[in-house]
């Protein structure tokens, strides 16, 4: 194993642990699993994993977009949490909002997996990366 696939095994995406369940041109949608270390003592799904949840969904609805196949960075996130996320599993959906030469716009939300009730929204400001 070289060091770049053990950075990868280690990487805040495997911690995560999230899966792509959908990708369109602007639209992606992951589904996580809220195991013990995404939560907090409250035994909900702490803000900051659906925070890092939104805003890797909203990346993958820019850099998807029509083949792109450069990288982004998070300019600006703003979340809302609606309520605490005692789910067993969540669904990220972010919809692309609007693209240009170097920067784009994203809306996600995290929804409760069994019930559909939203938990969490974000919008985001995403750069390209040349």
């Amino acid at each position: 194993m070289d060091d770049a696939q053990a950075r990868a095994m280690d990487s805040f995406h495997n911690v995560l642990n999230y899966d792509v369940l959908e990708k369109s041109d602007g639209f992606v949608r992951l589904a996580m699993t809220g195991d013990d270390c995404h939560r907090n003592q409250g035994d909900y799904i702490h803000g900051g994993v659906l925070m890092a949840l939104m805003d890797i969904a909203g990346i993958m609805s820019g850099v998807g977009a029509s083949n792109e196949s450069r990288g982004a960075v998070t300019v600006n996130l703003n979340c809302n949490f609606l309520s605490a996320a005692f789910a067993e599993k969540v669904f990220a959906d972010a919809k692309l909002v609007r693209k240009g030469r170097s920067m784009f716009f994203a809306d996600c939300k995290v929804l409760d997996a069994a019930t559909d009730k939203i938990l969490a929204t974000a919008s985001g400001i995403y750069k390209y990366l040349d």
